[in-house]
Formats: structure tokens, C-alpha cells, sequence
């Protein structure tokens, strides 16, 4: 083969590698979500660590209803839950876990990263508040094969229940 004949089969190569990727791209529907739930420890074990005073790692199981707040109807009406580990020390501190919407046998699940700060009010009552970033690491049904990821923030309205925000991109 010449030279000449090479850069040509290249170039159109790398022409329908390059379309095929932009009518991929084109084909993704990218959807702006956002909702919020009001979710409530069902399960909760705290363990001190014991290296400094008020030092703990607590696993917690929490579930409530889902409400969407966007524009686009995702998830409304569908149940939240929360699998989370957090590493406190007296009230500070990460937290990861997996933030799961279902709905009609569809499922998506957010592992997500963040911190707690915990201030006190004048009165000396505790308030703690929460916030990081997800992303999607599986959904099935409707949302089979989504990707996407977000934000989110919260703060507890109780010892065992928590209010969060969520907001982000969902794309199929």
C-alpha cells in the first residue's frame, strides 16, 4: 500500500470514529433531576473508637418517602433509603454510603461521599447538617444502564430522622 492510500483509510478512520461517537453522544438523553426526602433511622449502631473523646463510627439503615423537585418527574412518590457509614468526632466528621430511589421495579443507587458538622444553637441543642456528592453506580428498570451523579445536603430534624436535598444529572 502507498503512503498516500495509508493516510487516507487513517483519516477516514478517525472521521468515523469520530462521527460514531457524536451520534452516540447525540443519542443520550441527559436530564436535570432533583428531589428531596425525609428519611428515618430503622436501623443504627455507633461504636466509640476510644483514640479521642467523643470519637465514634456509627453504620445506619434509613428509609422514607422520596419527593421529586425538578422539572422532570423522577421518582415522585418512590420510597428513599440510606445505607451509610459515618466517622465522627463529637459530631464532625465523613460520611459515604449509598443513597437508593425505588419506584415501580426501578431502581437507581447513588454511592456518595461528604461530611457532618455539628454547631450548637444558642440554647446549646445540637445542630447538624450534611452535604457532598454522588454518583450513580447502578439502576435497573426505567433507568437501566444511567449514569450520572450530583450533590446533596441535609440536616437532621431529629436524633433518628434526617432531611436531604438532592440535585443532579440522570443520563440514559
Amino acid at each position: 500500500m502507498s503512503m498516500r492510500v495509508i493516510k487516507v483509510v487513517f483519516v477516514l478512520t478517525a472521521v468515523a470514529v469520530v462521527f460514531g461517537v457524536a451520534v452516540s453522544e447525540a443519542e443520550a438523553q441527559v436530564n436535570a433531576m432533583s428531589g428531596k426526602a425525609t428519611i428515618t433511622y430503622t436501623k443504627r449502631e455507633v461504636v466509640p473508637v476510644g483514640d479521642a473523646e467523643g470519637h465514634i463510627l456509627m453504620v445506619g439503615e434509613a428509609s422514607g418517602p422520596n419527593v421529586n423537585t425538578g422539572k422532570w418527574d423522577f421518582m415522585s412518590g418512590g420510597t428513599a433509603a440510606s445505607r451509610s457509614i459515618s466517622d465522627l468526632t463529637k459530631g464532625n466528621g465523613t460520611q459515604s454510603g449509598y443513597f437508593i430511589l425505588s419506584k415501580d421495579g426501578s431502581q437507581t443507587v447513588a454511592k456518595y461521599t461528604g461530611t457532618v458538622k455539628t454547631v450548637l444553637s444558642p440554647e446549646g441543642k445540637p445542630l447538624t447538617s450534611l452535604s457532598g456528592e454522588w454518583k450513580y453506580v447502578k439502576c435497573t428498570g426505567a433507568y437501566e444502564g444511567c449514569a450520572g451523579q450530583g450533590v446533596y445536603q441535609g440536616n437532621f430534624l431529629s436524633e433518628s430522622e434526617i432531611a436531604v436535598e438532592f440535585k443532579g444529572i440522570l443520563v440514559q
